[in-house]
Order: structure tokens, then C-alpha cells, then sequence
């Protein structure tokens, strides 16, 4: 059929600007699918992981070892399991934690290798086995028995593997987790025995009443709490956004462009359109024609992306599962996002496209065989401006800026778009370096935390004091918190408060993070429980203090024994600038600030390359745009180009005339780009951490900002040079032709 070798031809002509809105179909759809299938599986793979290995509700301990835990889950409907660990030393700089094979709660799943079969073999994290270069079947020795390495594994307990249920910054260099048979830990001192919990009912406070009549709990960790299971879902909820957001952006800018590509078309057209209504085709078949242009470029871009977006989705599942320590049980092609990745584009497409051409079908046939009707108006806009007094140059720069204000702003809108995809990446890792460098290193200042499995009363040999309890808001009991009691004078933690005077801790201190999620100021009370004794009071906030490290509450150590009802000078937990020699039985857990920081920098190392490839894709996607719509603008200028070479301009003063202008759109698009990146960044980051105990205060290094500038800068140099070739190719004869007609 004619139209149809006409479809072919007109899209051969243009290839480069309907190649180029084509991939960007492509990697929206490619976008949307990986991460929004990836994000699906591995809800499903987590969830699935978590019921079929039973994770914990909670876990504690206790001063004694419980006298009748059978009698507890038949009265409580519980499931509930001892189990035992011990961290053994590698070398001095990394520690092995060796947990008790589990028979009911936190079952493990064998990624690589095969389950425990004897006492001599043991399973690995695969992180810390990679990490250390351990392989399955090599031999390892630990307090001087060997074992063999019968594979990697993954337990829910330590989906994210960190040394404190508090952590946040894993380091497999430094510390790993491996399963090995009861047995063996029985044999070895210092071993020490904690308690998970499974509730089939809502009566978690009744069993803790009913364990403290008995005994006294001395740490207890809700699963909600424990940045070891809740850390992965916060990651998970952050990849779906991006799938669902990102994408849509893309797309958006595509449909602005195709629709700008389309029009422009038809408006060359306005002859050929009339003429085909004198040949006798009908309006619908004209129709069917010029939504061909948007479909074709819907159905085969969509197409690719989905079949590039199913490739890329395994990859992405597997880098994230490992490091998130989760076995990938399933993998679900997920066919409501399928299709939705196939129909997104042209559900966007084809009704914008429609309404354009019935839109030029309202004008009358013999009209379209003339050209259209001519309109020349000046706009309001320009009304204001007063024009007379400029020179040539500047009066010619500002009608045609005032004249095409929608293409101008749809090419500030672009660029936006590409430099909040930039800016992104470096807001990411400099927003995270911050939480390290200032609310970390900045406020920590000991290298060592020792957490005791029973209160203390007399002096620490060296460090210093302080009592931790987890407690939860009694008005919003999803809301946990920890209390820290501290003696006046402590320098093992220094903080600030948010005008930067140094705080002392005679008075009660709220961290910022905590103070931004319950909208507390500085005066105002809070009434808390203590999940360990179940004691209720009320806190009033003395100051806010400037960090984002947990959900944290800092008072005197006197006062907080005095509300909790401990002894007068007891304490849990020492803080000291060097090594402690502490018997291993009297310890529920230690760590190293080192560690912490090392793994950060780990962290960081792959990072750093996905902030290269964000660069990279945020390049391509504005040089595409920029290469559009200034081919556009070339295009549609042709006539007054050619005009000016007949009146014996150089090329170099008709590039600066008809295009050079719009750098200032460039740089103006950036600019809006960046409070846009960070209000967008800032809620995705929330969305992150919403499960997390933590908040990441949204910065970004002035130095950052200026390689986004001069990459976004770049893109649109590449732009004018791909685009120099069409403008020498317009030649003087076309404005003589047109003043012959």
C-alpha cells in the first residue's frame, strides 16, 4: 500500500531522531522491568525464604538459662528454641561467629555445597567466603580443630551479616557468620546460650511478663529492630521505586518528544494530507497512518526493552542477593509487569498521537493543499519586551526564544531530567560518607564496645560506663527506640546539637533522626516502655542533638537506673579506646569501630562504578534529547538559515544565532536540577530507611556538583557537533526556491 512505503521512507529520512526516540522507548521499558521484576522476586524470595526457615520474631537473653521453655510455648503458643554462638578470632583483625545448627527457628538453606553431615564440617556466609578465598572443600582451622568447608548458606537471621543487631555497615573482610553442630559448641568455653521466639498469637508482652517473673532479660531484640533482617526490605522497597519512577520519567520525555517529532511531520505535510483527501482516503485511514509512526515505535521499543529488561534482571538479582546474603529460590517472569512494560508505551503514545491528527484533520482540505494558513502573532510575552533598541543579534536570539518558549522549556526540562539522574548517584555516596564521616567517626570516639550478659555494679578496669535498654513509644508502640544512660563527663560519645555547641550528658538528648520521625522538639515529652522490665515513664527532651546514627535517646546513667529500677551504679556496657581483656562468658557481644569503617569503605568501592554508569546513562539520555530537539530546531529553521547564507553568513554566526543560545537552557535545567535531585532523593531515601533505625541526611560535595555540570555541559557540546552536519547541509538554495514559488 502507498502509505505504507510512505511510513518506511519518511522514517529511513529521519533515522537519526526516531533511532534516537526509540531508545529511549527501549530503556524505559528496560528500566521498568529489570528493576520491578527484580524487586518483585525478591519480596517473593524473601518472604518465601523467611516462612520456609521459620525466622524469629525476637530474640533474647537472659541472666539464667530458662527452667521450663516447654511449659512457655504450650501456654503461649510459641515456638521457642536455645540456640548458642561464639565468636571465634581468625586473626586479629577478623572474627568468625560460629552459631548452633538450629532445628526450628532460623533454619539455614545451602547455597553452594551440601548440608552438615559430621561435627568436622561447617558452613559459610558467602560473602565471608569469597572474602577470605575459602572454597567448598578446603580445610579451615579454628581453636585448633579443623574443619571442612561443606559449603555456603544463608540462615534469616543474618540475611545482612553485622556483628550488632544495631550495626549498619557490614564487612565481610572483618567478620563472618558459619554454621556448625551443637556439639561443638557445647565442647568450647565461652559459648554462650540466647533464646529465639516465634509468635503464633498477639501476646508478646505476656511472654515477656511471664519470662521475667522467673528470670531477668537482659537484651531483647524484636525482629522489627534487627538491622540484620530489616536492612534487605528497606533496599528491596528503594529498587522498586527507582523501577517504577525512573522509567515513567523517560517515557514522559518521550512521548514530549515524539509528539514534537509527529507534528513537525505533519505540519511539513499539510499538502500531501490534503492531497490524499482529494484522492479520496478516508480520515480514519489517514489516521491509522500517522499513528503508525507512534506505534512502531512503541510496539519494537517496548519489545526490545522488555526482552533487554528480562536479561538484565538476573544479573541484578544475583549481585543483590549476594550481597544481601539471600538464596535465590525462584525466579518469576512476573507477567503483570511484562505486560505492563510492553503496553506502557503505547498506552502513552497513541491517544497523544490520535489528538494531534484529528487535530490537523479539523482544517479543511483545500486549506491543507495551500499549506495551512499562515500565523505570524506576536504572543504577550513578547509584547512586553522592547525590542527596537537591540542590536540584530540579540533582538533576533530573543524573538526566537519568545516565540518558542515550549521548546525551550521542554529542553530545560530534559536536561533536568538527565542531571537528577546524575546527581543521584553522587548524592547517594556523598550522603552516605557524610552518615560516616560526620555521624559516625565524628561522634564515636572509642574503638571498642563491650556489651555485658548480666548488669555490673563495680568499676571498669579501664573505659567508660553506660547502660542500654530497647524501648518502644507508648503511643506508637511501632516506633522502638533505644535509651542510653551515660555518667556527665563521658567523652566516649560526643555530641553536638544542631547549631554546633558541644552537648554534655547531665541533661536528656534525642538524636535528630528520631526527633524528625515523632516531630519532637526540644521541651517536649514522650512516654516510653522498657521491653526488657516492661517499666513505663515519661521523658522530656532537653536537646536535639545533630546526628542520624539510630533511633537514640541519651540521658545521665543515674537517672536512667533510677527510672528503669536497676541498681544505682550499674551498667551493661563499656566503651574504651583500647583492648580489653574481658572474660568471654561475662560478654553478650562486642564489636570494633574499625570494623565498621573499613566495611563503609568496602561499600563504597562498587559504589563508585555504579556512579560511572549513572554518569554514563545520564549522558547518553541527554545527549539523545539535546540531539532531538536541537536537530528539531535546525530543521525547522531551515528556511532562515539558508536565508542568512544567501545574505553571506558563516556558519559560525548562524550556530551561534540559531542554536548557541540555548546553552543557558542547559545550564538553566541544571540548575533547577539540583533542589529537584535533592527533594526527590531526600523521599526516596526516607522510603528506604522507613523499617530502618536510621536516617540519611541528604549532601552533596560542591566538587560533585561541578562534574555533573561539565558532564551535562559535554553532552550538549556532542549534541552541536553531531548537529554541525546538518546545518552546512542546508544549502542557499532552498531560500531561493521558496522566493520563486
Amino acid at each position: 500500500m502507498p502509505l505504507w512505503k510512505k511510513l518506511f521512507r519518511t522514517i529511513a529520512e529521519k533515522k537519526a531522531q526516531y533511532f534516537s526516540a526509540w531508545l529511549l522507548v527501549v530503556i524505559s521499558s528496560a528500566l521498568f522491568y529489570a528493576f520491578t521484576a527484580a524487586g518483585a522476586n525478591l519480596v517473593d524470595n524473601l518472604e518465601t525464604f523467611y516462612q520456609e526457615n521459620n525466622v524469629e520474631d525476637a530474640r533474647f537473653f537472659v541472666q539464667h538459662p530458662l527452667k521450663s521453655p516447654q511449659q512457655l510455648e504450650d501456654r503461649f503458643h510459641v515456638q521457642l528454641e536455645k540456640q548458642m554462638s561464639l565468636d571465634v578470632s581468625m586473626d586479629e583483625n577478623t572474627d568468625l561467629r560460629l552459631i548452633s545448627n538450629s532445628e526450628k527457628i532460623n533454619q539455614y538453606s545451602v547455597i553452594e555445597g551440601e548440608k552438615l553431615q559430621t561435627k568436622d564440617e561447617i558452613l559459610l556466609d558467602q560473602g565471608f567466603a569469597k572474602a577470605h578465598a575459602l572454597a567448598v572443600g578446603e580445610e579451615m582451622e579454628l581453636k585448633g580443630k579443623t574443619f571442612t568447608v561443606a559449603g555456603t548458606m544463608a540462615t534469616p537471621a543474618y540475611i545482612y551479616p553485622l556483628k550488632s543487631t544495631s550495626g549498619f555497615l557490614k564487612n565481610p573482610d572483618a567478620f563472618g557468620v558459619a554454621i556448625v553442630q551443637e556439639d561443638i559448641l557445647k565442647k568450647w568455653e565461652n559459648a554462650h546460650d540466647y533464646y529465639t521466639v516465634r509468635f503464633q498469637e498477639d501476646n508478646r508482652g505476656a511472654f515477656k511478663e511471664a519470662v521475667t517473673e522467673q528470670n531477668q532479660i537482659l537484651n531483647w531484640v524484636d525482629k522489627e529492630d534487627n538491622n540484620r533482617i530489616t536492612f534487605i526490605k528497606g533496599d528491596i522497597t528503594g529498587i522498586k521505586k527507582m523501577g517504577e519512577t525512573l522509567p515513567i520519567g523517560i517515557l514522559l520525555i518521550t512521548l514530549v518528544i515524539i509528539s514534537i517529532l509527529l507534528w513537525r511531520l505533519m505540519k511539513k505535510e499539510y499538502v500531501q494530507i490534503g492531497t490524499l483527501y482529494a484522492l479520496g482516503y478516508k480520515k480514519a485511514e489517514i489516521i491509522r497512518h500517522y499513528l503508525s509512526y507512534a506505534a512502531i515505535l512503541a510496539v519494537t521499543g517496548s519489545l526490545a526493552g522488555t526482552v533487554i529488561g528480562w536479561l538484565l534482571m538476573h544479573p541484578l538479582m544475583a549481585s543483590f542477593a549476594h550481597f544481601y546474603n539471600l538464596p535465590v529460590l525462584d525466579t518469576n517472569p512476573y507477567f503483570p509487569y511484562l505486560i505492563v512494560s510492553f503496553l506502557l508505551p503505547m498506552v502513552f503514545f497513541l491517544p497523544l498521537t490520535y489528538l494531534l491528527v484529528r487535530r490537523v484533520l479539523k482544517i479543511p482540505p483545500v486549506t491543507l493543499m495551500k499549506g495551512g494558513t499562515l500565523k505570524t502573532k506576536v504572543n504577550r510575552i513578547e509584547r512586553l519586551f522592547k525590542l527596537r533598541k537591540l542590536d540584530f543579534k540579540k533582538k533576533f536570539i530573543t524573538r526566537d526564544i519568545l516565540r518558542n518558549l515550549p521548546r525551550s522549556g521542554f529542553l530545560a526540562i530534559g536536561v533536568l531530567f538527565a542531571s537528577l539522574l546524575l546527581l543521584m548517584g553522587f548524592i547517594t555516596k556523598d550522603s552516605m560518607t557524610y552518615l560516616v564521616d560526620e555521624n559516625f567517626e565524628n561522634v564515636y570516639h572509642y574503638q571498642y564496645e563491650y556489651t555485658f550478659n548480666q548488669l555490673q555494679t563495680g568499676e571498669p578496669e579501664h573505659g567508660q560506663a553506660a547502660a542500654s535498654a530497647p524501648f518502644v513509644v507508648q503511643d506508637d508502640e511501632d516506633q522502638s527506640l533505644t535509651i542510653t544512660g551515660l555518667k556527665p563527663g563521658n567523652t566516649a560519645i560526643q555530641l553536638e546539637s544542631m547549631t554546633g555547641e558541644e552537648l554534655d550528658f547531665d541533661s536528656v538528648i534525642m538524636n535528630k533522626s528520631l526527633a524528625e520521625k515523632l516531630e519532637i522538639s526540644p521541651g517536649d515529652s514522650l512516654e516510653v516502655t522498657n521491653q526488657l522490665s516492661g517499666e513505663t515513664f515519661s521523658v522530656t527532651v532537653d536537646h536535639i542533638a545533630n546526628s542520624y546514627l539510630g533511633d537514640m535517646i541519651y540521658m545521665p546513667l543515674k537517672k536512667f537506673n533510677q527510672l528503669n529500677g536497676y541498681p544505682e551504679n550499674s551498667y551493661t556496657t563499656v566503651y574504651s579506646d583500647q583492648k580489653l581483656d574481658i572474660p568471654q562468658e561475662k560478654l553478650a557481644a562486642k564489636s570494633e569501630i574499625s570494623d565498621m569503617v573499613s566495611g563503609f569503605e568496602k561499600m563504597i568501592e562498587p559504589l563508585n562504578y555504579f556512579i560511572v554508569a549513572i554518569a554514563l546513562a545520564a549522558a547518553v539520555i541527554a545527549i539523545i534529547i539535546m540531539y532531538i530537539l536541537i536537530s528539531l530546531m535546525i530543521e525547522e529553521n531551515s528556511y532562515k538559515i539558508s536565508l542568512m547564507k544567501v545574505l553571506g553568513y558563516h556558519n559560525r554566526e548562524i550556530h551561534k544565532l540559531v542554536i548557541g543560545y540555548n546553552r543557558w537552557f542547559v545550564i538553566l535545567g541544571f540548575l533547577l536540577g539540583i533542589p529537584v535531585t535533592f527533594v526527590s532523593t531526600s523521599a526516596l531515601l526516607n522510603s528506604v530507611t522507613a523499617e530502618m533505625n536510621i536516617t540519611i541526611p541528604v549532601k552533596i560535595d560542591w566538587i560533585n556538583i561541578l562534574i555533573s555540570f561539565f558532564v551535562i555541559l559535554g553532552a550538549y557540546y556532542v549534541t552541536v557537533l553531531l548537529n554541525k552536519r546538518q546545518l552546512k547541509k542546508i544549502s542557499m538554495q532552498e531560500a531561493i526556491n521558496r522566493s520563486t514559488e
